[in-house]
């Protein structure tokens, strides 16, 4: 995905191509990638939104970019300009090895150091991950390592896919720059993470069993999940990557539709797994279409009021951290999802309201 660097540190994708430059070659510092990690996390993240708490300051032994997905696990990026090389990654896991049995509140003077968040660390993960009750200790127990770089040699690569054979989660994401006639960076293009931490688990318990969860995401047009459980649709607009966050699932898949504040709301099937333009469900207070929408058709065949939802609190009490800022995505932990899927039939059915 190409995005467009602007001065006002806003992006946005255009198909449009200038020459492909390295990042010293078109007069860039390591930093200005970093930068534009830290303030747009979506660039390597198209399909979920993270938590950034902390970026590398001068005296302060860290990765670059250090956040926290969802479900709590630590995402640690390490940057760099040009060339990456197996240097990088011993460098890489022996801060990843340090961390691993860091403490909560090491993770909170991080934070503090950085600045970043407008509150603690927990105080802000909690009402990122919209779960009140999971447990502060097991915050970054887990972690998910990125190396981003312009380029690399076959060596790293070579490790980066031996060490991911032993489940090791860590990812080598290569990005190119883009300069216009006057060699003024212009664009970034990179390929976006659709990692998780379940992944390299093997064990029955995080094999996959045909269910996906869809954050519903109707931050500027509140109520539009009313509008998709009506229409039997599962819709999302405004994205860079257009269609493809509603990707990846087959006819039969069972989707669960989670309603940020409140929990999960519904429960169906995808039609075909095909997404096509849509309209009419994401509209501005105007009334005005917001651009980009899609649709997935989905039957919802239960429908629950907001007071028999699942919450993420009470999915964590029943065994399981959703991935609750995932637009959409598959819930790896097979038996729970499940679980999770028989509880919601179980409760009161208001799909006739829709």
């Amino acid at each position: 995905m190409i995005f467009n660097i602007k001065q006002d540190g806003s992006i946005y994708t255009i198909g449009e191509s200038f020459s492909s430059k390295s990042p010293s070659e078109a007069g860039l510092k390591e930093k200005n990638i970093e930068n534009w990690v830290a303030q747009h996390p979506e660039i390597l993240f198209p399909n979920e939104e993270i938590l950034i708490f902390g970026q590398s300051i001068s005296g302060l032994s860290m990765a670059d970019v250090l956040a926290l997905d969802a479900r709590g696990n630590l995402i640690i990026i390490e940057i760099k300009r040009d060339w990456s090389d197996r240097g990088t990654i011993g460098q890489l896991l022996e801060y990843a090895a340090k961390l691993s049995d860091i403490t909560y509140e090491h993770l909170n003077k991080i934070a503090s150091q950085c600045s970043i968040l407008k509150e603690d660390l927990y105080s802000s993960f909690v009402k990122f991950s919209d779960n009140d009750d999971i447990d502060k200790d097991s915050i970054g127990k887990q972690q998910r390592i990125y190396i981003v770089a312009h380029d690399s040699d076959d060596n790293l690569k070579n490790i980066v896919n031996w060490l991911r054979k032993y489940q090791v989660p860590i990812e080598f994401v290569p990005y190119n720059i883009y300069v216009d006639k006057n060699n003024i960076p212009k664009f970034i293009d990179i390929n976006g993470i659709k990692d998780s931490i379940d992944r390299y688990q093997t064990d029955k318990e995080h094999s996959w069993m045909g269910h996906m969860i869809f954050n519903t995401n109707e931050t500027h047009s509140p109520g539009a999940f009313e509008k998709m459980f009506k229409n039997n649709v599962a819709a999302i607009y405004g994205y860079p990557t257009g269609p493809k966050n509603l990707e990846g699932s087959s006819a039969g898949d069972v989707v669960l539709a989670y309603v940020n504040g409140q929990g999960i709301r519904a429960v169906g099937k995808v039609k075909t797994g095909a997404v096509k333009k849509g309209s009419n469900i994401f509209l501005g207070k105007d009334n005005s279409q917001l651009p980009n929408e899609y649709h997935l058709d989905v039957t919802w065949e239960v429908i629950v009021s907001e007071k028999d939802a699942i919450s993420a609190s009470e999915a964590s009490k029943l065994g399981y951290n959703l991935p609750v800022r995932t637009v959409f995505g598959r819930l790896q932990k097979g038996i729970l999802a499940d679980k999770l899927e028989k509880e919601i039939r179980k409760r009161t059915n208001i799909k006739d309201q829709y």
